[in-house]
Protein backbone atom coordinates (compact mmCIF):
# COMPACT_ATOMS: atom_id res chain seq x y z
CA UNK A 1 0.00 0.00 0.00
CA UNK A 2 1.13 3.33 -0.83
CA UNK A 3 2.17 6.02 1.54
CA UNK A 4 -0.88 8.46 0.21
CA UNK A 5 -3.19 5.56 0.67
CA UNK A 6 -2.36 4.55 4.02
CA UNK A 7 -2.81 8.40 4.84
CA UNK A 8 -6.21 8.22 3.02
CA UNK A 9 -7.40 5.56 5.33
CA UNK A 10 -6.47 7.15 8.06
CA UNK A 11 -8.68 10.49 7.54
CA UNK A 12 -11.40 7.74 6.45
CA UNK A 13 -11.09 6.10 10.22
CA UNK A 14 -10.99 9.49 11.95
CA UNK A 15 -14.16 10.80 9.69
CA UNK A 16 -15.83 7.28 10.86
CA UNK A 17 -14.98 7.71 15.08
CA UNK A 18 -15.85 11.46 13.96
CA UNK A 19 -19.60 10.83 12.75
CA UNK A 20 -18.58 11.41 9.23
CA UNK A 21 -19.80 8.65 7.02
CA UNK A 22 -18.93 7.58 3.73
CA UNK A 23 -21.63 7.06 1.47
CA UNK A 24 -23.98 3.91 1.98
CA UNK A 25 -23.00 3.57 5.32
CA UNK A 26 -25.53 1.54 7.21
CA UNK A 27 -27.23 3.53 10.35
CA UNK A 28 -26.77 0.13 12.10
CA UNK A 29 -22.82 0.22 11.51
CA UNK A 30 -22.48 4.11 12.89
CA UNK A 31 -20.97 3.93 16.19
CA UNK A 32 -21.47 8.23 16.70
CA UNK A 33 -24.28 10.24 15.68
CA UNK A 34 -23.67 11.64 12.25
CA UNK A 35 -22.40 14.76 11.44
CA UNK A 36 -20.98 14.60 7.84
CA UNK A 37 -21.24 12.21 5.08
CA UNK A 38 -18.03 11.73 2.48
CA UNK A 39 -17.22 9.97 -0.58
CA UNK A 40 -14.15 8.65 -1.93
CA UNK A 41 -13.51 10.26 -5.52
CA UNK A 42 -11.68 7.61 -7.84
CA UNK A 43 -9.59 9.18 -10.53
CA UNK A 44 -9.81 7.66 -14.42
CA UNK A 45 -11.51 7.57 -17.60
CA UNK A 46 -14.63 9.23 -16.92
CA UNK A 47 -13.48 11.20 -14.60
CA UNK A 48 -12.71 14.71 -14.93
CA UNK A 49 -8.90 15.45 -13.70
CA UNK A 50 -7.42 17.77 -10.53
CA UNK A 51 -11.06 16.10 -8.64
CA UNK A 52 -10.22 16.46 -4.85
CA UNK A 53 -9.65 12.54 -3.62
CA UNK A 54 -12.11 13.03 -0.73
CA UNK A 55 -15.76 15.08 -0.77
CA UNK A 56 -17.66 15.24 1.57
CA UNK A 57 -20.18 17.49 3.41
CA UNK A 58 -20.20 18.31 7.51
CA UNK A 59 -23.02 20.39 9.10
CA UNK A 60 -23.48 21.79 5.97
CA UNK A 61 -20.25 22.62 4.67
CA UNK A 62 -18.94 21.31 1.76
CA UNK A 63 -15.23 20.20 2.45
CA UNK A 64 -12.76 18.67 -0.15
CA UNK A 65 -9.67 17.12 0.89
CA UNK A 66 -6.36 16.62 -1.75
CA UNK A 67 -4.58 13.84 -0.04
CA UNK A 68 -0.66 13.25 -0.09
CA UNK A 69 2.13 11.98 0.90
CA UNK A 70 4.97 13.68 3.07
CA UNK A 71 6.74 14.08 -0.48
CA UNK A 72 3.95 14.65 -2.92
CA UNK A 73 3.14 17.93 -4.44
CA UNK A 74 -0.69 18.79 -5.97
CA UNK A 75 -0.47 19.46 -9.62
CA UNK A 76 -1.74 22.77 -11.24
CA UNK A 77 -5.26 22.04 -11.68
CA UNK A 78 -5.59 20.37 -8.26
CA UNK A 79 -4.66 23.82 -6.79
CA UNK A 80 -6.49 25.16 -9.21
CA UNK A 81 -9.63 23.40 -7.96
CA UNK A 82 -9.31 23.45 -4.16
CA UNK A 83 -8.67 27.77 -5.06
CA UNK A 84 -11.98 27.81 -6.79
CA UNK A 85 -13.91 25.18 -3.56
CA UNK A 86 -12.50 28.12 -1.28
CA UNK A 87 -13.60 30.54 -2.96
CA UNK A 88 -17.02 29.54 -3.86
CA UNK A 89 -17.65 29.44 0.20
CA UNK A 90 -16.72 25.31 0.57
CA UNK A 91 -13.57 24.21 2.44
CA UNK A 92 -10.64 22.56 0.24
CA UNK A 93 -7.04 21.45 1.60
CA UNK A 94 -4.53 19.99 0.40
CA UNK A 95 -3.70 17.93 3.07
CA UNK A 96 -0.33 16.19 4.19
CA UNK A 97 0.02 14.01 7.13
CA UNK A 98 2.42 16.80 8.56
CA UNK A 99 -1.29 18.42 8.90
CA UNK A 100 -3.40 15.89 9.42
CA UNK A 101 -3.89 17.58 13.34
CA UNK A 102 -4.32 20.70 12.30
CA UNK A 103 -7.04 19.41 9.49
CA UNK A 104 -8.78 17.68 12.23
CA UNK A 105 -9.35 20.79 14.51
CA UNK A 106 -10.53 22.73 11.84
CA UNK A 107 -12.74 19.98 11.26
CA UNK A 108 -13.71 20.04 14.87
CA UNK A 109 -14.11 23.73 14.07
CA UNK A 110 -16.99 23.46 11.37
CA UNK A 111 -18.91 21.08 13.41
CA UNK A 112 -19.02 22.74 16.54
CA UNK A 113 -20.31 25.76 14.36
CA UNK A 114 -23.88 26.07 13.61
CA UNK A 115 -23.68 29.34 11.48
CA UNK A 116 -25.55 28.95 8.65
CA UNK A 117 -27.06 25.90 9.27
CA UNK A 118 -30.53 27.23 10.86
CA UNK A 119 -31.10 29.40 7.84
CA UNK A 120 -29.75 26.30 5.41
CA UNK A 121 -32.38 24.21 6.91
CA UNK A 122 -35.57 26.60 6.50
CA UNK A 123 -34.49 27.11 3.16
CA UNK A 124 -34.05 23.33 2.33
CA UNK A 125 -37.94 23.07 3.99
CA UNK A 126 -39.56 25.89 2.30
CA UNK A 127 -38.07 24.71 -1.37
CA UNK A 128 -39.01 20.76 -1.02
CA UNK A 129 -41.62 19.16 -3.57
CA UNK A 130 -42.09 16.08 -6.00
CA UNK A 131 -39.59 17.84 -8.47
CA UNK A 132 -36.92 19.13 -5.88
CA UNK A 133 -36.66 17.29 -3.00
CA UNK A 134 -33.84 17.61 -0.39
CA UNK A 135 -34.76 13.91 1.14
CA UNK A 136 -35.22 15.67 4.62
CA UNK A 137 -37.90 13.29 6.34
CA UNK A 138 -36.95 9.75 6.85
CA UNK A 139 -37.73 6.97 3.77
Amino acid sequence: MTPEKRFENQIKAWFHRSGIYPAGCLEHKMKVDPVGWYTKVWGGGYQRSGIPDIVACVKGIFVAIEVKSSTGHPSELQKLNIRRINEAGGVGVVLWPEGFEEFKSMIKGVVACDGHIQELTHLKNVHSNSKCDTLTSKI
